[in-house]
């Protein structure tokens, strides 16, 4: 007999995932028990973001940050951080080739490697530079499909390299790509920390841009009420003389014919026909 299944507690079940679309989606797989059919329901994402222009085919955490993911997919690699629900912390510009594959450095934070359709890797160094890879090393003429960092030894770190003829290269990383420097781990945080202020004042900016592209068109809307208010009292003006115009004349005709000028029943005429 089957024992009931426990309830997971005290663990984080949230993930990310991405689709051959090109979209981060950022979701749950804890289950939630439907309110009206008791039935335990998966939970919709809670963010999606079309943030590559092609199949996603790398996800992966940081070895040194556990909230700093890395996503690859079509021409672009984008830098998320968990709890930062507005968008990247960093998005590429489009490469020349598409990239096909991509892994974090196993031992300095801001390294990783980025396989390409034309069987180069860049090998990216976020404190170097962070609008174009620092390095690109050939590797076959065929598109790369795998890559895989190994540190055998403190001094030695190899990085293979699979292409799609079946070929499996083994590099050895230079030292500079192996060895940290005595602050990088903290550089790195300091860096991802100030792309969540700048992404967080982003935010707040397109906000109060939106608050005043609304306030502006409720300005425009009001103007456009007061117009036509304006056109309405004018039209009422004109009714009410309209209107004093023909009691005046009512007027006119009546002491006209009490002064036996004209006759009850004639047809009333301008007096100034009368006096011709």
């Amino acid at each position: 007999m089957m024992k009931p299944l426990k309830l997971l507690e005290n663990i984080n079940t949230s993930f990310f995932v991405g689709t051959e679309d090109g979209e981060v989606l950022y979701s749950d797989w804890k289950m939630e028990r439907d309110g009206d059919s008791g039935r335990l329901l998966s939970q919709k994402p809670s963010n999606i973001h079309s943030t590559h222009d092609g199949l996603v085919h790398t996800v992966q955490r940081s070895p040194f940050f556990k909230d700093i993911i890395l996503t690859i997919g079509g021409w672009n690699f984008a830098i998320w951080k968990e709890g930062v629900t507005g968008g990247p912390l960093l998005k590429s510009n489009c490469a020349a080739k598409r990239y096909t594959v991509g892994h974090w450095s196993l031992s300095r934070p801001g390294v990783f490697f980025i396989g390409r359709e034309d069987g180069n890797v860049d090998i990216w160094d976020l404190l170097e530079k962070t609008h174009e890879a620092s390095q690109t090393q050939n590797i076959s003429i065929a598109h790369i499909t795998s890559i895989k960092p190994w540190m055998y030894s403190s001094k030695q770190h190899f990085l293979a390299v699979a292409d799609d003829f079946g070929t499996l290269h083994i590099l050895e990383i230079s030292w500079s790509l192996i060895h940290p420097s005595s602050n990088e781990r903290s550089s790195v945080l300091h860096y991802f920390e100030r792309e969540v202020k700048h992404l967080e004042y982003f935010e707040q900016r397109q906000e109060f841009r939106n608050e005043e592209r609304v306030a502006l068109e409720y300005e425009k809307m009001m103007k456009r009420t007061k117009m036509a208010g304006g056109q309405r009292s004018r039209e009422l003006m004109e009714e009410q003389a309209n209107q004093n115009y023909i009691e005046f004349l009512d007027l006119e005709k009546a002491i006209l014919v009490r002064l036996g000028l004209i006759k009850g029943l004639d047809r009333f005429s301008p007096s100034r026909n009368l006096l011709t």
